[in-house]
């Protein structure tokens, strides 16, 4: 479900409606995935998802039409689980699911650029603050700093 998003709308799917969250779906997914790998098995496991990822996406360095799905799929790997109530100033750090899934930080890092810009790609109460724009001048500094870097 999640590599197939084609709508904005999509991520805004109400806990109380019928629709599928595609970052809620993709969450559930991937920790079964982490169930149902062995540990000794997970580098062999972690390079055959990013290759069958990258196929579905058509992602070529850094670049997919699938914007959306990278989008959502950026949301599910690289930020904390929205539900638990993410906490930026807490020292008990939630390991991220592209860590616990052992992919690789280039393949990452090309997923991120294939939706970089994009608001769905980070969740729903940082894009409140920069839409409102609380602290936003500081994040859109620093991005363009690290963009020149």
């Amino acid at each position: 479900y999640s590599m197939n998003v084609r709508k904005y709308g999509e991520f805004n799917a109400a806990s109380n409606s019928m629709r599928v969250n595609p970052v809620f779906a993709g969450r559930v997914c991937f920790r079964a995935w982490i169930c149902l790998t062995k540990p000794s098995n997970k580098k062999s496991s972690a390079k055959w998802l990013e290759k069958w990822l990258g196929n579905k996406l058509g992602l070529n360095n850094g670049v997919s039409s699938k914007r959306l799905a990278c989008a959502a799929l950026v949301r599910i790997l690289l930020w904390a689980d929205e539900a638990s109530g993410l906490e930026l100033t807490d020292g008990d750090e939630e390991p991220l699911l592209a860590v616990l899934l052992g992919l690789n930080g280039r393949f990452m890092a090309e997923l991120a650029h294939a939706c970089c810009g994009m608001i769905e790609s980070i969740p729903f109460h940082l894009a409140d603050e920069i839409m409102s724009g609380l602290g936003g001048s500081n994040l859109f500094f620093f991005e363009s700093e690290l963009l020149n870097a």
